[in-house]
């Protein structure tokens, strides 16, 4: 007999932290469902994912389509692996290669980072035996994507640098494009703006010289956002319209919302509130024309959450939150969770409401159960000793932004530390 849905929170702490059981973790965030009494009640505007009901008979009805995907997934998995063994035994070990590749590229598409690095580096020795490198150059060069995403940057570094030395030996353009642009969004992430500003500008030469429009308008993308970074705030917006326009010759749908939300960012720095919105609105739209865009369209919303908050439109920054969040728990990406219930911490804070401090609690919960990144770790930690702070709680205020400071400054990233350090010195005057 059925009883209560049971809340995500206890369902949750009955499923070992097994990477297995990722796509059962999943499963029980995206059938969980707000009590309608709940939502209207008092508590309602600080409900989270965690305090959701989960119906176990949906459960159970739902697992045998969820472990057909999931067989689906582990028999493409071992096929290829199969067909990589006949390669290896007919004697060619290119071929070889590719299997292992598209098991990586499988696992990518499932957002598991760790085990898709796994096939490539099974890969890279095969790759590495090839008269011609250009295998062990696209290894490299996803691995040293995959570390980005891990936050791994000295390691990505390492694989951007020898894929680079590669691709310039077999005078593989593209690949040493590619490299280049890792290298200057490494740069960029530590704050070393002429480390960045070199490798953007050799990524530029090398791909103007191989006519490679694509490459270019990324690469004016990437200057754009050097120059944000760097507050040349004109410069930004003159490489932002060259690389949209590119873009829009080209019909590159997702290229082209990535550089309208980077637009956004600089218009509302500008003070150009209205302006940044639409930019906001028209990348939002052509990131719901894209294919596999989801993750994207939660960056724009989460901007336009962040422009809402610093004009003072708090109910349309909640609703936006609120759309942010079954957005990221229809698409699987529990992940970004961890940055919409910090800005929802940060809205009640403005609100001068101290139960916000829920919000916060689930963030850092979903980190550790969801093994977020490092930086999203710090990002939250920030957040919340900024919330303290605002409620004049300085002790709790002060020990979240050393957590922040220790994160971020394990992290390389100098222009973070520097906020929060600044935040520290305000506390202490």
């Amino acid at each position: 007999m059925s009883g209560a849905p049971l809340r995500v929170e206890k369902a949750l702490q009955l499923l070992p932290d097994l990477q297995v059981l990722a796509p059962l973790r999943s499963l029980v965030l995206s059938i969980a469902r707000a009590d309608v009494g709940m939502r209207w009640a008092s508590s309602g505007p600080y409900l989270t994912v965690g305090k959701r009901g989960v119906d176990t008979a949906e459960l159970r009805g739902r697992v045998p389509q969820l472990l057909q995907r999931v067989g689906e997934h582990v028999a493409f998995l071992y096929r290829t692996y199969a067909d990589a063994l006949d390669a290896q035994q007919s004697g060619d070990p290119g071929r070889a290669v590719e299997a292992l590749l598209s098991a990586g590229e499988r696992e990518e598409s499932v957002r598991r980072w760790a085990d898709a690095g796994a096939w490539y580096e099974a890969a890279r020795p095969l790759a590495a035996a090839l008269q011609s490198r250009r295998a062990e150059t696209e290894c490299l060069l996803r691995l040293g994507r995959l570390r980005v995403q891990l936050g791994d940057h000295s390691d990505a570094a390492r694989h951007f640098q020898r894929s680079l030395a590669l691709a310039e030996a077999e005078f593989d353009q593209s690949a040493a494009v590619e490299a280049s642009r890792g290298l200057g969004d490494i740069a960029l992430a530590q704050g070393e703006w002429a480390g960045a500003n070199a490798w953007y500008q050799r990524a530029l030469r090398l791909a103007e010289a191989a006519s490679d429009a694509r490459a270019i308008g990324q690469v004016q993308h990437q200057f754009g956002r050097l120059a944000h970074q760097r507050g040349d705030l004109t410069g930004a917006g003159e490489q932002l319209r060259a690389a949209r326009e590119r873009f829009e010759q080209l019909g590159e749908v997702t290229e082209l919302a990535g550089v309208l939300n980077s637009q956004g960012l600089v218009d509302a720095a500008l003070g150009r509130h209205g302006v940044a919105l639409a930019a906001y609105r028209e990348a939002l739209a052509w990131a719901q024309r894209a294919p596999a865009a989801a993750d994207l369209e939660l960056s724009i919303r989460l901007n336009l959450v962040e422009l809402a908050l610093g004009t003072g439109r708090l109910l349309e920054a909640e609703e936006e939150l609120r759309r942010a969040e079954e957005s990221a728990v229809a698409h699987d990406l529990a992940g970004r969770l961890v940055r919409v219930y910090g800005l929802m911490g940060r809205l009640r804070g403005l609100h001068g409401d101290e139960t916000g401090f829920v919000f916060f609690e689930q963030a850092v919960e979903l980190c550790h159960m969801l093994g977020a990144s490092p930086l999203d770790e710090a990002w939250v930690y920030h957040e919340y000793g900024l919330f303290r702070l605002r409620l004049g709680q300085g002790d709790e205020a002060r020990a979240y932004l050393e957590r922040a400071q220790e994160l971020f400054g394990s992290l390389g990233k100098s222009l973070e530390l520097e906020r929060v350090r600044g935040d520290l010195e305000r506390l202490t005057a």
